[in-house]
């Protein structure tokens, strides 16, 4: 069985326009309904794949953080380079660190973070997620259990260096929320990894603008934008996003 590749996503809209941002070991499916949804409320989307990802564990394995941001900065660029001034950034996970990394970097119209972390997370947790999902890989490819067990022995010593590289990002972008002036949108669902859940609040403590919310999504899993509660946070960020002051 061949595996089809994610990749980028670009929806033309008005001249506002949104960055959205993917999770580790994740891809742009995860954040495109989300996109689709604020591209027929006439907003411009633009939903970069980090490279590695998207593909196959030995692809991710084989980069780094420092790569995956570089992704996000030329997704901007882009945006720019196509016209449009102002750009708010949508972030899910990982894409919720670089989201907010993007706010302190970067002239951002507002910010929304889900479910990102930015509490330490250990590299025995992070590494959970690479393992996991070189085992669900392999598993659709129908590799037999001994065999993905024996590849995954040799992928991880690789991974352990992605993993660092991730948690090198995520105190990075911790260190930082009290540079955050633009609004604010904190998203966070219920059945979210417990670091997750206290890094909400984190951010939504540390960030200096007064305009900004956290919101709960008691009923779903970490992948908050495929789960249970998507048509509220559809309504939600939408919501948050025409709160913004807009030139148009």
């Amino acid at each position: 069985m061949k595996m089809v590749p994610a990749k980028s996503f670009f929806f033309e809209g008005g001249k506002r326009a949104v960055l959205l941002l993917h999770g580790f070991t994740g891809n742009t499916v995860d954040i495109r309904e989300l996109g689709r949804y604020l591209n027929d409320k006439n907003y411009t989307c633009l939903g970069p794949l980090y490279e590695g990802h998207g593909d196959t564990p030995e692809r991710l394995v084989a980069t780094n953080a420092r790569q995956w941001w570089s992704t996000v900065e030329d997704g901007f660029q882009s945006l720019k380079e196509k016209g449009y001034e102002e750009i708010a950034v949508i972030g899910l996970s990982l894409g919720g660190v670089f989201a907010i990394k993007a706010a302190h970097t970067y002239p951002v119209k507002g910010l929304v973070s889900m479910c990102a972390p930015v509490k330490p997370k250990s590299a025995e947790d992070l590494g959970r997620h690479v393992s996991s999902f070189t085992k669900r890989y392999k598993k659709i490819l129908r590799t037999p259990p001994e065999q993905i067990e024996e590849e995954w022995e040799k992928l991880k010593p690789q991974s352990d260096e992605a993993v660092k590289s991730l948690q090198t990002v995520i105190e990075e972008v911790g260190g930082h929320l009290s540079e955050i002036s633009c609004p604010v949108l904190v998203v966070q669902s219920g059945k979210d990894h417990s670091a997750n859940r206290e890094s909400a609040q984190i951010i939504y403590d540390e960030v200096s603008t007064h305009n900004k919310s956290l919101i709960w999504y008691e009923n779903s899993p970490h992948l908050v934008t495929r789960g249970p509660d998507k048509g509220k946070l559809h309504e939600d960020v939408l919501k948050f996003l025409e709160g913004l002051e807009w030139s148009d």
